[in-house]
């Protein structure tokens, strides 16, 4: 199966290993039905057959629930990032021409033990690749004194993060499209000499791209992210 695009490495002050991938392409992964298994996440929104489920239903993105968090700036109307009913369906309408913006969520999960991600996105006629960044952040098993059942609050310290383009460069507007990866062959990929049991997905988030200004009523709708084995 050919790879994604390759992406450059971009080093901060916070994640030893920042990775930048291209637009998602293909899929990396076949998303199975089998239940969710070697995490503990109190409120996440997990299904009757054991996927974790997020951003299937709305929730205040001035006050967010436990385990997420929220920056955008206030005061501006429409909001860079406001809940749309589209096409049926409950979806985070994301405009990074409004201005920037970071929404995520802490996890706590063995990538082993659910290696698969999907989400679905649509864009408008003004939309481009990479207006919107999905963001993964990973961290060692060993690292630090934490525990399942522990996820602590606000963003958590990351060994590795993997910023990922939403979006095709060949779509029609206004449709759906669905895009499904394999974290574990990801994070071989990147980090070949760690073992992949050691590794946890500690950070799922959506960011406003940092590569291009985004245009002024762009807007990037996302809905129906799900972790999965």
């Amino acid at each position: 199966m050919p790879e994604t695009l390759p992406a450059s490495s971009r080093n901060t002050r916070t994640f030893p290993g920042t990775r930048r991938l291209g637009p998602l392409m293909m899929v990396l992964g076949l998303l199975g039905s089998v239940g969710l298994s070697g995490c503990t996440l109190p409120g996440a929104g997990v299904g009757v057959s054991g996927d974790l489920k997020l951003l299937y239903a709305p929730f205040s993105l001035s006050n967010p629930p436990r385990y997420w968090q929220v920056h955008q700036p206030q005061g501006s109307n429409p909001a860079p990032l406001e809940w749309e009913d589209k096409d049926g369906r409950i979806a985070l309408a994301a405009r990074p021409g409004l201005g920037a913006f970071e929404i995520g969520r802490r996890t706590n999960v063995i990538v082993l033990a659910s290696p698969f991600l999907s989400f679905d996105w649509q864009f408008n006629s003004a939309a481009q690749v990479g207006d919107v960044e999905l963001v993964l952040g990973f961290r060692r098993q060993t690292q630090g004194s934490w525990t399942e059942s522990d996820l602590g609050s606000g963003k958590p310290t990351m060994d590795q993060e993997v910023r990922i383009a939403v979006g095709q460069y060949s779509v029609r507007y206004g449709e759906w499209h669905r895009e499904y990866f394999d974290l574990s062959t990801l994070y071989r990929r990147y980090w070949p000499d760690t073992a992949a049991d050691e590794v946890r997905l500690v950070w799922i988030g959506l960011v406003s791209g940092q590569d291009h200004v985004a245009s002024e009523n762009s807007v990037t709708h996302l809905t129906h992210i799900l972790l999965s084995r």
